[in-house]
């Protein structure tokens, strides 16, 4: 049974670390290194049961990447791991060249993209996605949500250990929210949201249909999220439409409480 769970276990991680741009053989190659202390190619491919040469390649990838290292001993080289904690360096250094080129491309080509439509599925997507469009939201713009959804939005952050930064960097670019909610979401939960979160307006309006979908209204963007199993998020980006979709919510938000 431990060898088994043990297995499964090695197999979803190999599945998360391909996510983040590893090879299979790479991410195996890793997950044998990180319990130990300088050791030596024989045994990565005998607890591998990876053929010399792909062992071979991913360490030589891995120290590129800055996941291994290696010290030589009596002439031969003996690897080590080094901290998990590099994979989120990695993630950052893919996400500022990805904004670079993203802004580059989008100056460039900028007429051809006025209005663009995008769909995002599952937690992880929806988050970068978040992070992403809090990232780029000018300075003292604003964020207005529709809330007919059950309360999910904060959890995933909180739980995905993003809350902290969100928070931050929302107060940090002086971008408030406004909040309107269906009367089903309960007033002493509301209040507590005012007095922990910056910058936090909201209102209550009576017959607003509950379901499952939040609309999020940004500077130049409009999230439609749909709190399914899958996640999904669905977002248009165009001035105009969230200019248009801003005047609905001001409708809402003089009648609401």
């Amino acid at each position: 049974m431990s060898g088994n769970f043990d297995k499964t276990y090695e197999n979803n991680t190999v599945g998360k670390l391909t996510e983040l741009g590893l090879s299979e053989k790479e991410a195996r190659v890793y997950l044998a290194l990180l319990p130990y202390r300088d050791i030596g190619t024989s045994k990565l491919i005998r607890m591998t049961r990876l053929h010399g040469q792909f062992v071979y390649d991913a360490l030589g990838r891995l120290e590129i990447l800055g996941l291994a290292k290696h010290v030589i001993q009596n002439g031969r080289k003996k690897f080590s791991a080094n901290s998990p904690l590099r994979l989120q360096s990695l993630v950052e250094e893919k996400r500022i060249a990805a904004s670079t080129i993203a802004r580059e491309l989008q100056s460039r080509f900028s007429g051809a993209h006025e209005q663009d439509f995008e769909v995002f599925q599952g937690e992880n997507a929806f988050i970068a996605h978040e992070m992403e469009t809090i990232r780029q939201a000018p300075e003292n713009s604003r964020l207005d949500v529709i809330h007919v959804g059950k309360n999910k939005y904060l959890p995933i952050f909180i739980n995905a250990g993003y809350a902290e930064e969100y928070e931050h960097l929302r107060e940090k670019k002086n971008i408030p929210i406004r909040y309107i909610s269906s009367e089903e979401r309960p007033f002493q939960n509301l209040e507590r949201m005012k007095r922990e979160r910056w910058g936090w307006e909201h209102r209550m309006l009576a017959g607003l249909s509950t379901g499952l979908v939040d609309t999020d209204i940004w500077h130049d963007q409009v999230h439609f999220n749909i709190f399914g199993n899958p996640l999904l998020s669905f977002s248009i980006t165009g001035k105009e439409i969230a200019d248009g979709y801003r005047e609905f919510f001001e409708s809402l938000w003089k009648i609401a409480k």
